[in-house]
């Protein structure tokens, strides 16, 4: 098989340039990738051909330059494709060897963790070439038939409504508590809906309080289930300490984390990854993509680990231990600890001038972390709410051809836009 088209890719600028791609043969074979007639990209086997139908355009796509992967690439995860034979399907975004159909060895993906294969490609962010493109090569196990009732609105916005389960799923509210989402916009606004899902369905009491600096995002939210509503002005200076339980950062500011810190009672949850610096420490970005914690020492949960050539957990004393648990080679995309481990910062660490650090520290704080999630529970989800089978509808509000990408997202970032998809 033998596809040829031209895209635009996304380089180290944050600009587009134009790119002809082609990719050549089969899911058994693997495939050749070639960029402006120049061998690019060689793949394994289990890798099938897909027409790329739409693609949304998320927080990460805008701060990809920022990003320890290499650049340029051809963008764009949030992937609604048709199949060999025009079926609708959706596609989950790690290339691990589960996904391709080749578990072998790797300890990561036959302990219950190929989302975090260290061998993983990831579609549209780490080297696989992504769906603003109109073609796309996705793991095989990793192609998901989108069933005829979910509308295609809403079956772009398959994989960050399964992160946004997965962040809800983790922070696990308790009955009586106030979970706030700060900056329900284009995952926020997922996570708000995500959260009244789970509460409805559990039966667990729990406030979703959206704190947003437009008011238009406020009266959204209300419409996706959000119980409390919050404008922040300014730096948010006049709302109080420890206004929620929990706070879930989905802003994709560093200094938005820092708010989300002082408002915090008991957890922060990060679903930024922006690529810089913030709350005082380095490598967050990296803390999101191993859905890592960090808790005081005293905070230490035992639980059943698969067997991995890491530890489960490890112990800091400042903020240059901090950051070189997670990432102490450099240049090398490794944590020193498993992924979905636990950073544990000692009673008398030294935080320096790390607001999240002394947070920690003093107030006994968490700091915890999720991306991607799981794309059978959120199309079962869809399927079994009808209101929530209109959120595209409801959320996308710009549409723009692959060709005119720089526009795209030069509109995703402005703050009247909450969710702008690529049509090919």
């Amino acid at each position: 098989m033998r596809v040829e088209f031209d895209a635009l890719e996304y380089g180290g600028d944050g600009r587009f340039a134009p790119v002809r791609c082609v990719f050549e043969g089969d899911t058994e074979a693997g495939w050749t990738v070639l960029r402006n007639g120049a061998a690019h990209l060689t793949l394994g086997a289990g890798y099938r051909l897909l027409r790329v139908i739409s693609c949304g355009v998320c927080s990460t796509d805008l701060a990809r330059r920022f990003l320890p992967f290499p650049l340029p690439q051809i963008t764009g995860h949030e992937v609604l494709a048709e199949d060999e034979e025009g079926r609708r399907c959706v596609v989950e975004i790690n290339a691990s060897h589960l996904a391709r159909g080749e578990v072998g060895e790797c300890p990561f993906c036959r302990g219950g963790l190929a989302t975090h294969c260290p061998e993983r490609l990831v579609l549209g962010i780490h080297d696989l070439p992504g769906g603003f493109g109109p073609w796309i090569l996705a793991p095989r196990n990793a192609v998901l038939p989108l069933p005829d009732e979910i509308p295609d609105d809403a079956g772009v916005l398959v994989e960050p409504l399964a992160a946004a389960l997965n962040a809800v799923d983790r922070i696990q509210a308790r009955a009586g508590e106030t979970i706030a989402v700060l900056g329900p916009r284009r995952l926020g606004m997922l996570v708000v809906a995500a959260l009244a899902a789970r509460r409805n369905a559990g039966g667990c009491d729990f406030r979703i309080l959206a704190l947003a600096r437009h008011p238009h995002l406020l009266d959204l939210a209300s419409r996706f289930g959000a119980t409390d509503l919050r404008l922040v002005e300014g730096g948010g200076t006049a709302l109080p300490d420890g206004l929620a339980d929990v706070v879930i950062d989905t802003t994709g500011n560093p200094e938005a984390f820092e708010l989300a810190i002082r408002l915090a009672r008991r957890e922060v949850h990060l679903k930024s990854t922006h690529g810089q610096p913030a709350g005082g420490v380095e490598h967050l970005t990296e803390f999101v993509v191993d859905e890592l914690r960090l808790a005081p020492f005293a905070e230490l949960e035992a639980e059943e680990a698969p067997e991995l050539p890491r530890p489960l957990c490890c112990v800091v004393g400042d903020t240059e231990q901090f950051s070189r648990a997670i990432r102490p080679v450099n240049g090398r995309e490794e944590a020193a600890i498993m992924p979905r481990g636990q950073i544990l910062l000692r009673h008398d660490a030294d935080v320096g001038n790390s607001p999240l650090l002394r947070a920690v520290r003093d107030r006994g704080l968490q700091l915890s972390s999720s991306r991607c999630g799981d794309f059978r529970s959120a199309l079962d989800l869809l399927g079994r709410d009808a209101g929530l089978r209109e959120i595209g509808a409801r959320l996308i509000t710009h549409r723009f051809p692959a060709a005119n990408m720089a526009h795209a997202f030069e509109v995703a970032a402005a703050p009247d836009c909450v969710k702008a998809v690529i049509e090919h």
